[in-house]
């Protein structure tokens, strides 16, 4: 290796390192308050299978003195004790509820429509949202956070709780957290501008204040994404907002993941939205593996010149001694320090990883739930939604008459779908009839039958039956090309609005009640709406 590589590798290893020194002295902690009132709090928590962290999390806010406060927890479908456990709680303090969560809608991931629907039930000023695994350090720690808020023209504040590590792979990856943080983000250039593109947030602990979430969106608008604080901090940036970090280590713990497996499937979910995001990934890979990684490998195996050595070293020396300032300064293990090169080397292959697994459709999934649609819309048909933007696949499939159909988008109008199996038949015409007699032909029809498990000899006769009592084209899905990656498992019948670009509006399920229908004719008036507007333009 040249010694002209070297120095760009010296240079790359530099640069996180000169901004680490600089940013520690900008990344301070919240003082103590200086006032007997601030404003008053909802500490929100949503939580899926979180038996084993929820009533700490819980006990740890309500220890908390000198600030009014409410703690509000969504359970998000949990299949252990999550619901129960907050029940007891609930029971022997009212300032505790739980909120039963339902299934995240379409295009909405589960963590930012469980914290939506929390900020809905806040009564309070300030919204700290926490994670499950969050715990609040002393009886102040909630004063603090509200203090900050006394600034007025303070909208939006998030830190990085101070990391349990218990296992070698999490002493080598969770600290790169920080590594990253401070290593490529300008502290005090963040606090003189709105710019976006210094926004940054950590999804654990994010603080609002209220007006300023609603005037926004809140999780609103990252609500297809599972690494939902940058995009929030963007966002509040774009409205002129002041975001603001500050190092939780005096307010917060928190165990991120357990052990190696946690830890790659942890990073790697949300690395198609962060470091490995389309924007980032180049830069970021070549700056951390020059920077990083390949001076160790070069000075392991590489044949070097005295003068390549050196800077190799140099670089060397630069990574480990800006780890081994962040460990001395959050109290981590040095070992992690000493481990920097596989650990960077580890992160990269895990960002790739993750990213590539989200292009080709198969994201990385946590606490069992997908990370691109939590409920039904998947990837399909060479098709893949990115985060809080739900697609409807494209269709090739045969109707009841066997008529080849190839649904395409752009089309010419919107479509209305009606997937059913057979103990939905009996609801298609409760949402079918309506539709056709306020839109007629400004809207398609088209149904979608799942009719995978009907053996083969017995085809003919579904068509004809599904022939004689439908006037509108019904796609059989005989194979399972479509129904499921686009209806929820064990559905029985569900209705799609998709507008002509592809894009779902909505999706409801069951029969239509009440406030069904209206729904469904507002959406599709909006999108007629939309297409009338721009061809008048």
């Amino acid at each position: 290796m040249s010694a002209a590589m070297m120095m760009f590798c010296s240079a790359s290893a530099a640069l996180p390192a000169v901004m680490i020194l600089a940013n520690l002295s900008e990344y301070n902690s919240l003082p103590e308050p200086m006032v007997r009132t601030v404003p008053s709090v909802s500490v929100l928590i949503p939580a899926r299978n979180e038996e084993l962290n929820i009533r700490a999390a819980i006990e740890s806010v309500l220890q908390s003195e000198g600030v009014n406060f409410q703690v509000l927890v969504w359970d998000d479908g949990s299949t252990d004790a999550t619901a129960e456990i907050v029940r007891s709680i609930a029971m022997k303090d009212d300032r505790v509820s739980l909120l039963e969560g339902t299934p995240p809608p379409l295009g909405w991931a589960g963590k930012p429509f469980g914290c939506w629907s929390l900020a809905q039930g806040a009564k309070n000023d300030i919204l700290v949202f926490i994670d499950a695994d969050v715990r609040l350090r002393g009886s102040e720690a909630l004063a603090r956070i509200s203090a900050a808020f006394l600034r007025p023209e303070l909208d939006l504040l998030s830190g990085v709780p101070w990391q349990r590590l218990e296992t070698l792979s999490e002493v080598m990856i969770i600290p790169l957290i920080h590594f990253v943080l401070l290593g490529f983000l300008p502290l005090g250039r963040m606090r003189a501008t709105t710019d976006p593109r210094f926004a940054a947030a950590c999804g654990q602990l994010m603080v609002f204040r209220k007006r300023a979430y609603f005037e926004v969106g809140g999780h609103e608008i990252t609500r297809g994404s599972f690494h939902e604080g940058i995009g929030l901090a963007r966002a509040f940036r774009r409205a002129g907002k002041l975001t603001d970090l500050f190092d939780a280590t005096a307010v917060a713990t928190c165990r991120m993941y357990s052990g190696a497996g946690e830890v790659w499937r942890g990073f790697a979910k949300n690395a198609h939205e962060g470091l490995a995001s389309p924007k980032s990934v180049i830069p970021f890979s070549i700056l951390l593996f020059c920077g990083q990684v390949l001076p160790f490998l070069c000075l392991l195996f590489g044949n070097l010149d005295n003068l390549s050595a050196r800077w190799a070293f140099m670089s060397l020396t630069l990574g480990v001694a800006a780890r081994g300032s962040l460990a001395f300064r959050f109290k981590q293990p040095l070992v992690g320090a000493l481990l920097q090169p596989l650990a960077v080397g580890f992160l990269l292959l895990n960002q790739w990883y993750g990213a590539l697994r989200f292009l080709v459709g198969k994201p990385v999934g946590w606490r069992g739930r997908s990370l691109i649609f939590a409920g039904s819309l998947l990837l399909a048909s060479g098709n893949f939604a990115v985060a809080g933007e739900a697609r409807c696949p494209d269709l090739d499939l045969q109707d009841q008459a066997g008529v080849p159909h190839s649904v395409r988008f752009p089309r010419d109008r919107p479509l209305f779908i009606v997937a059913a199996t057979r103990s939905g038949t009996g609801k298609i015409a409760s949402w079918v009839k309506p539709i056709k007699e306020v839109f007629g032909e400004r809207v398609e029809i088209l149904g979608l039958a799942d009719v995978r498990n009907v053996p083969s000899v017995f085809h003919g006769a579904v068509r004809m039956m599904i022939k004689d009592g439908t006037q509108w084209p019904v796609l059989m899905d005989w194979e399972a090309k479509v129904v499921p990656n686009l209806c929820s498992p064990d559905f029985s019948i569900e209705v799609f609005v998709v507008d002509e670009k592809g894009n779902v509006r909505s999706c409801l399920a069951g029969a239509p009640s009440t406030g069904d229908l209206p729904k469904v004719i507002a959406e599709i008036n909006a999108i007629l709406s939309k297409a009338k507007g721009s061809k008048a333009k």
